[in-house]
């Protein structure tokens, strides 16, 4: 027995979002927009909600969204009263918009809701109609039933998690993807691929997982490349493709160690949680295939190979493979390696330890104890050869180093908030959390 979720309704292709704007009068006329704080692809949303005359509060959002972030931002959208979220942009505001949908009608502290650091008590009231709009192929968030959030004063990373938030509505128009950086494609198409690949290995699959983990993992295979440095159009759409697929796949199935690892690293090195779960991957990759040997877990190693087909495209790949092949698609992409942020100056105890009270790594194919989890960590930092003095200039220099859209400390701003006869009631507070 199985059961599948997924948004309500999808729209995916080419132009989804301008023939598909209609949709949002059927759930009211005053609008929730989050957006990321690059505004140039937004225009469609706003032209046509002016045009319509709708009411909309606008929020960007800047860095990972954390719980005081989105309490904040609550505390201004009650006032508004939205019909709906709308939220458009990377995983980052998706998952801003998620959570704004899920805590509006629900009354009490977030806390109360949220895994890991709350008390993880069911939403007591259904979120509000919630459409999302991805600009990004990474996180598939837009089909995903969960918020990730940053818990500051714990220093780790959380879910807010119901069933009930699944996206009414979610647009995926891969054009929308076009132009994105290398690097942001990058990191966002290896988000895509641990999803695809842990949730396929995973101690619970189901037939219709693997069916859409084995097409993610094709799609992304032969597009990743071509998508990411080259934006190619239909290498592009591919990949938006394999990441609503991975999100699909998250949805249904399991993660594992690698998820799980980086829901302890992300709050306490500043590197964004895709570059952790993608630099983590060939590591427990290998740790899990070993286990698997030990254990003669052939219908585990059977899905390691299978894998090392699919992305190689040779049918007598072993799973090894796998691993060398998801080593030269992360240097051909030039994502920055973890010792770029410090990662070995983290304690591996408490990492592990964090880690193993993660929802995400009870999915792992085998049970990986703490001793396991502080062994993958070590061998991420022996990646590098330059001893003591590397760790040191990496972790002065770490500033540096950051992409600017890395380096910003979470916020939101209220860009605008209008009446329905487009007065002005509140417009450029923002908040640094």
């Amino acid at each position: 027995m199985f059961q599948f979720m997924t948004s309500t309704k999808i729209i995916f292709g080419d132009g989804a979002l301008p023939a598909s704007l209609s949709l949002f009068n059927q759930y009211g006329y005053s609008v929730l927009l989050v957006t990321g704080n690059t505004l140039e692809r937004t225009s469609l949303v706003t032209d046509y909600l002016d045009a319509q005359s709708m009411r909309y509060q606008h929020i960007a959002v800047s860095g990972e969204p954390n719980i005081k972030m989105v309490e904040e931002a609550a505390t201004s959208a009650r006032r508004f009263k939205p019909d709906m979220v709308v939220a458009m942009g990377g995983g980052s505001a998706i998952d801003m918009g998620k959570a704004l949908a899920a805590v509006l009608p629900n009354q009490g502290n977030l806390y109360d809701y949220v895994e890991v650091v709350g008390r993880n008590v069911p939403l007591k009231t259904k979120p509000l109609p919630f459409i999302a709009i991805p600009t990004t192929a990474s996180t598939g968030a837009e089909v995903t039933k969960n918020a990730v959030l940053k818990s500051g004063q714990d220093q780790v990373k959380i879910s807010l998690r119901s069933p009930d938030m699944l996206a009414d509505v979610a647009i995926v128009d891969p054009a929308l993807t076009h132009g994105t950086n290398p690097y942001l494609s990058g990191r966002g198409a290896m988000d895509a691929f641990t999803h695809l690949m842990e949730a396929y290995v995973c101690g619970k699959p189901n037939p219709l997982t693997d069916m859409i983990c084995e097409e993610g993992l094709r799609k992304l295979s032969r597009s990743v490349i071509q998508a990411c440095i080259y934006d190619e159009p239909q290498a592009r759409s591919d990949l938006a493709f394999a990441s609503m697929l991975g999100g699909m796949a998250i949805t249904n199935a399991k993660l594992g160690a690698a998820h799980g690892l980086a829901s302890a690293l992300g709050g306490k090195i500043s590197a964004p949680h895709s570059v952790i779960t993608a630099r983590l991957a060939p590591f427990v990759m290998l740790e899990n295939i070993a286990v698997a040997k030990e254990q003669q877990r052939n219908d585990i190693l059977a899905r390691y190979q299978r894998i090392a087909q699919i992305v190689t495209g040779n049918v007598k790949a072993k799973e090894e493979e796998a691993i060398a092949w998801l080593s030269e698609v992360l240097d051909t992409l030039k994502l920055p390696s973890l010792l770029e942020f410090g990662v070995c100056e983290a304690q591996f105890d408490e990492v592990s330890a964090d880690a193993l009270k993660s929802v995400a790594i009870k999915g792992n194919p085998l049970p990986l104890n703490q001793e396991r989890l502080v062994h993958i960590l070590k061998q991420v930092c022996e990646e590098c050869s330059c001893g003591e003095g590397y760790h040191e200039t990496a972790s002065m220099n770490q500033a540096n180093q950051l992409a600017p859209e890395q380096a910003a400390e979470s916020s939101f701003t209220i860009i605008n908030s209008y009446a329905s006869e487009n007065n002005v009631v509140e417009k450029g507070n923002s908040w640094t959390i």
